[in-house]
């Protein structure tokens, strides 16, 4: 048995495979049985002490890895670990683009700091619907605290501010149909704050309902829905349509008492008048009638709504000539 073991289980740290026993192990003789048990005891109960320390160390280290690793998880606050707060930080997510021209602000790889090379961030696009804090700065897109939806340092009620959302498409653009990435389309009844500078499209204090830099009182599209004249049933988008809302170009001054003529045609675009009078069937207002819905170029819309009255292409703000498409 003894010659078993020194052959077959003296293998360990301390002893190759093939069972060579150190030169201090004493040699078997037909005296000394319990001086051979009591080395053997002792050899084999060193592998077993062996593994519990690599164990001890491999959790330690482990630990201390998890820890680490914890320490360093990106914050809500600060994405990109730059130490910068996402609310003032121009590049919220490290990718090296600028949030006002970033398509998704708070997510992306990060070029440098400590999570240089990670992905850092949420994955949705600016302009998606689920998305609802673009610059991951806390505050909801649609909050009235909210005054710097894209986090691009302008504030969203700006006149320089011409893309609101950062989606990359222009707020007066006919294809920006949700101008401050709430999720719900500037036309729609649920909308009550086109532009998302905190203001009720319905306010008074609301002096430009899409956020385009133009004031009510001469922008075309007041609601920036890309509809205008005759296409569009609701002007200032507040949820009411023209036929029941008292005040359609959103100017503080009753339809019944307002002269429009946000086209400088010289007629008032709806045909109520401060004076009280309005245009209707009776025969003193009927010339009028007949300019007030006229369509000079036969586009559909009449001229008293129409951008460019005579259809050749320059808007009649700039047009020395709206009425004559053979000059301009």
């Amino acid at each position: 048995m003894g010659n078993y073991c020194r052959a077959h289980c003296m293998v360990g740290p301390h002893h190759p495979p093939g069972g060579v026993l150190p030169e201090t192990m004493p040699q078997e003789t037909g005296d000394s049985p319990k001086l051979e048990t009591r080395y053997m005891k002792t050899q084999l109960l060193r592998p077993a002490a062996f593994f519990r320390r690599t164990a001890l160390t491999v959790a330690a280290a482990t630990c201390l890895i998890f820890a680490s690793a914890q320490a360093k998880a990106p914050s809500a606050n600060d994405i990109d670990g730059d130490g910068i707060a996402n609310i003032v930080d121009p590049d919220v997510d490290n990718d090296g683009i600028p949030n006002g021209r970033d398509p998704n602000v708070d997510g992306g790889v990060a070029r440098s700091g400590p999570y240089k090379g990670r992905y850092v961030g949420d994955k949705l696009n600016n302009d998606a619907v689920a998305e609802t804090d673009i610059d991951g700065d806390g505050l909801a897109d649609d909050s009235s605290n909210e005054k710097d939806i894209d986090g691009d340092a302008k504030s969203d009620d700006s006149l320089t501010e011409t893309d609101i959302d950062g989606d990359g498409k222009s707020d007066d653009s006919v294809t920006e149909t949700d101008i401050d990435g709430d999720g719900r389309a500037d036309d729609s009844l649920n909308e009550t704050d086109i532009d998302g500078d905190g203001k009720s499209d319905d306010s008074d204090a609301e002096m430009d309902i899409d956020g385009d830099g133009k004031s009510n009182a001469v922008d075309m599209d007041l609601d920036g829905d890309g509809k205008v004249g005759v296409a569009d049933d609701d002007d200032d988008g507040d949820g009411k349509t023209d036929d029941i809302d008292d005040d359609d170009d959103h100017d503080g001054v009753a339809d019944t008492d307002d002269d429009d003529d946000r086209d400088h045609d010289g007629i008032d675009d709806d045909g109520h008048h401060h004076d009280g009078s309005h245009d209707d069937d009776d025969a003193e207002d009927d010339a009028e009638d007949e300019a007030e819905h006229a369509d000079l170029d036969k586009d559909g819309i009449r001229d008293s709504k129409d951008p460019d009255i005579d259809g050749d292409g320059v808007l009649n703000a700039d047009d020395a000539f709206p009425r004559d498409a053979s000059q301009h």
